[in-house]
């Protein structure tokens, strides 16, 4: 099968994506290459590139883009860019994104496989819709930190930032993923807590959005919240496409806390 193949099943299942002006597309290669196996990972890092090669794995499925794009046309970038180019060719890699799709594709999309992970039980999304409640019961803020924190930590990330009163007791969960955890969209979902992430959340803004209405706020890493649906997708392309050869490759995204 070719690449384009794969391109064009995520086109017919998301049906609502502007396809004339989606970031879904082909970041590198050629789509009319004979697809040996696909890797799904959250971010093409030159690592994971490496990876996907060691396992002859030539179709590369991102959420994300491969290119640096707030850094395009400084020296340091540019220079990234020629370097990552150069790599995928020289394994003969092709990479297509997979973002405004999957990112709210039902069941087993970023936004649903986050909610799964994370283990609440959850209401029913809208397909239009980058957020969902999750139901906590009654517990307090500081014991909904502890129960993300014990899931996150399977994922890599080591701490959860917590905004407001750790006491206040707290029941439904507003959830987003990566940068489309907009507070007051979210808010429009009747949470009592939000748990969003660092490139969807301005501290500022955000901090005092949160203060001024007593908002509890929980906070992780973007790609912690997508890691579970690209590991989602992997096991949906095998379903798909049954005898192709499909792995999910963990990038580390090595954010810390001391």
């Amino acid at each position: 099968m070719k690449a384009q193949e794969v391109m064009e099943h995520f086109r017919s299942v998301g049906q609502w994506v502007d396809w004339e002006n989606t970031r879904d597309k082909l970041l590198h290669g050629d789509l009319e290459c004979h697809v040996k196996g696909v890797a799904t990972a959250w971010i093409p890092t030159n690592r994971a590139i490496e990876q996907a090669a060691e396992k002859g794995l030539n179709l590369f499925v991102s959420h994300e883009g491969a290119f640096f794009d707030n850094y395009r046309g400084t020296p340091s970038a540019d220079e990234l860019i020629r370097c990552k180019k150069e790599l995928l060719d020289s394994h003969g890699i092709t990479v297509i994104r997979c973002h405004d799709t999957w990112d709210r594709m039902p069941g087993v999309g970023i936004c649903d496989a986050w909610g799964d992970w994370l283990g609440f039980e959850t209401e029913e999304r809208p397909v239009e819709s980058f957020h969902k409640i999750c139901l906590l019961g009654d517990m307090t803020v500081e014991q909904a930190a502890r129960r993300v924190a014990e899931r996150v930590a399977e994922l890599g990330q080591d701490t959860v930032l917590v905004f407001g009163d750790r006491r206040k007791r707290v029941s439904r969960m507003a959830i987003g993923t990566g940068a489309g955890t907009h507070l007051p969209t979210m808010y429009e979902l009747s949470p009592d807590i939000i748990l969003a992430t660092d490139d969807g959340v301005y501290t500022t803004s955000g901090g005092l959005w949160a203060a001024d209405l007593g908002m509890p706020l929980l906070i992780v890493n973007h790609a912690t919240s997508e890691k579970p649906g690209m590991m989602a997708m992997a096991a949906y392309l095998r379903d798909v496409f049954p005898g192709l050869p499909v792995e999910y490759l963990d990038v580390e995204f090595p954010y810390q806390a001391l």
